[in-house]
């Protein structure tokens, strides 16, 4: 069975107090944590380690958070990165001020007013961290757009992959709970991919759903006729699919 990390989370304020005060939280449950006091530590820190979860101030020296939350989302690298905003300024007058600077809604996962409960804010940490994450992988950046529609309709934490070895390279960055994959792809297609991920003790139990336009059958005799084992996954859908029955399929496997 695949071991999972500990979560690490990164927790910024300017002040020490406060830091004290949600890291004494925290430590109550099984997390990594490292603090930031301002915005420019905040973005070194996530160069070195991209966290599962940034807890994030909004009136911080040098940058503020605003600025962070700026760079992070100008950047595909940390496109999918969590953030929690924890601060004392109202949220209606933080989003406003974010729409007008960038012309963009304000993309966070949650916005908690201080002063919170230790209850509450371990409720909303939790909520986020243990959301599933889903890997789509197609070559087709229309059907991207079309199954992570579906998908985030539903609270999954997703990121997409444009080929096989994108989609190899991202789960050895951090494996997710499940692969949704075409077959027909670029530089290495999907059987490829199934073929290096279930030869990998590590990698060997991730949920894969194939989601192509190849008939399942053809496509389970190739796979079998090119590495003399039977093509392991979790589902088989062809193309197109009705977004009801994709939601069901994935809940199915999760």
């Amino acid at each position: 069975m695949r071991v999972r990390k500990e979560p690490y989370i990164l927790v910024v304020d300017d002040d020490p107090d406060m830091l004290e005060i949600i890291t004494t939280v925290l430590d109550t449950q099984p997390y990594r944590l490292r603090t930031a006091r301002d915005g420019m530590e905040c973005l070194e820190l996530a160069e070195e380690e991209i966290p599962d979860l940034l807890i994030l101030d909004l009136l911080m020296p040098r940058m503020d958070g605003f600025g962070v939350i700026r760079e992070l989302r100008s950047s595909p690298k940390y496109a999918n990165l969590s953030i929690i905003i924890l601060t004392t300024v109202i949220e209606d007058a933080s989003r406003r001020r974010y729409e007008l600077e960038t012309g963009m809604g304000m993309d966070v996962q949650d916005y908690i007013e201080k002063p919170v409960a230790p209850a509450e804010l371990l409720n909303r940490v939790k909520a986020i961290l243990e959301q599933p994450y889903i890997l789509v992988a197609d070559d087709d950046p229309d059907m991207l757009e079309s199954i992570t529609s579906v998908l985030r309709s539903r609270p999954f934490k997703l990121q997409t992959a444009k080929d096989g070895h994108q989609c190899v390279e991202m789960i050895g960055k951090k494996v997710p709970d499940l692969l949704i994959l075409d077959l027909l792809m670029p530089k290495m297609d999907g059987f490829g991919v199934i073929r290096e991920l279930r030869k990998n003790p590590r990698y060997a139990d991730i949920s894969i759903i194939v989601l192509t336009a190849v008939i399942e059958d053809a496509s389970r005799r190739r796979y079998e006729l090119e590495t003399g084992r039977e093509m392991k996954v979790q589902a088989y859908l062809e193309k197109p699919v009705a977004p009801a029955e994709l939601l069901r399929r994935v809940n199915e496997v999760l």
